[in-house]
């Protein structure tokens, strides 16, 4: 092999891996469990949240993970928490959620929050907060 071949190889390779290692330095999650949300508000309708857990230290059960202020009758403006194992049909209680998403009916919450029970403990590993200008 050329040396000028080579050394486009080699400047090649390395440019993939100083940019994978600065995409995961960015998107790398230091905390217990990180989340997205995003929201789609709806007229006369719940408001849609999706969430997605998208990383974090500790492997969250599906049973042990809840999401506040579910809409579970929009007309008569009950909401409730829920397990992330009720809210996903694909996952049994002893599931890790990693990588997975649900989407849920909300009708006026300021907060959604994402609850973690351990050990008799419950801990807020993500939260959602209502933004005027996104409604």
């Amino acid at each position: 092999m050329s040396p000028k071949r080579r050394a486009v190889i080699l400047l090649g390779a390395g440019a993939v891996g100083f940019g994978a290692l600065g995409y995961r330095e960015l998107t790398d999650c230091e905390e217990f469990a990180c989340f997205a949300f995003e929201y789609q508000g709806a007229d006369d309708a719940p408001n849609r949240l999706t969430i997605e857990h998208t990383g974090g230290t500790e492997r969250l059960r599906a049973g042990d993970v809840f999401v506040t202020n579910v809409s579970t009758d929009y007309e008569a403006g009950e909401s409730d928490t829920l397990a992330w194992a009720e809210l996903d049909d694909d996952l049994d209680p002893d599931d890790a959620i990693d990588g997975e998403a649900v989407q849920i009916s909300i009708r006026f919450p300021d907060v959604v929050t994402v609850r973690w029970r351990r050990d008799g403990d419950e801990e807020v590993v993500g939260a959602w907060v209502y933004d005027d200008d996104e409604r």
